[in-house]
């Protein structure tokens, strides 16, 4: 049995709170520009791919994430010499994702378009990156099961996915900026500026 779902060009949700597929494409067309009124959360895990969003072109590597806001118009370009296109899309209704945030943890916050920082790609370190990884992979096979509990046991991953996704968005705040100063020609003292 494959671990791959088919791949459809269908760009609406059916479930009412989120679907998740892993595709894996020999050869595939570009997609069209397109848009949805849900989050769309993208884990390229092999293969060459740029990825525009909103005019804005993002030369994407195996372990990027992508990240669509609703409405925001995207569109995967597809590189025809590469051996294969692989990734896992996560589609999540915005109804469904509001109602798991809570007054202090807003899991809609990296789809936040508004904030100054925004950007639609992480790329994240491995420390950061790989238990994302992990869990999105827990994510697809309890979503594919049908054991007693697995629909709750994913519902729980995803929330276990989307938690720490907002931090990861945000860009560190900058380190401190160390200044190299000369005295009388012969002596040098540093001095850390504060922002």
């Amino acid at each position: 049995m494959s671990n791959y779902n088919p791949y459809t060009k269908r760009q609406t949700m059916i479930a009412p709170d989120y679907e998740v597929y892993r595709y894996r494409s020999t050869y595939m067309n570009e997609v069209e520009l397109h848009h949805h009124d849900f989050y769309e959360v993208y884990l390229l895990l092999r293969g060459r791919v740029e990825y525009i969003v909103e005019n804005q072109l993002y030369r994407v590597r195996p372990g990027d994430w992508m990240l669509c806001s609703p409405l925001e118009l995207h569109q995967a370009r597809i590189a025809t010499d590469a051996d294969a296109y692989e990734r896992i899309v996560l589609w999540i209704a915005r109804p469904f994702l509001e109602n798991l945030s809570t007054p202090h943890t807003s899991l809609t916050r990296c789809f936040d378009t508004s904030i100054p920082s925004h950007t639609n790609l992480l790329r994240l370190p491995g420390a950061t990156g790989a238990p994302l990884r992990t869990t999105v992979d827990k994510l697809c096979a309890l979503k594919a099961s049908k054991d007693y509990g697995s629909d709750l046991l994913a519902q729980s991953a995803l929330v276990e996915l989307m938690v720490p996704l907002p931090n990861a968005a945000m860009p560190a705040p900058p380190a401190p900026v160390t200044r190299s100063w000369t005295r009388c020609c012969t002596t040098s003292t540093s001095i850390t500026a504060r922002p």
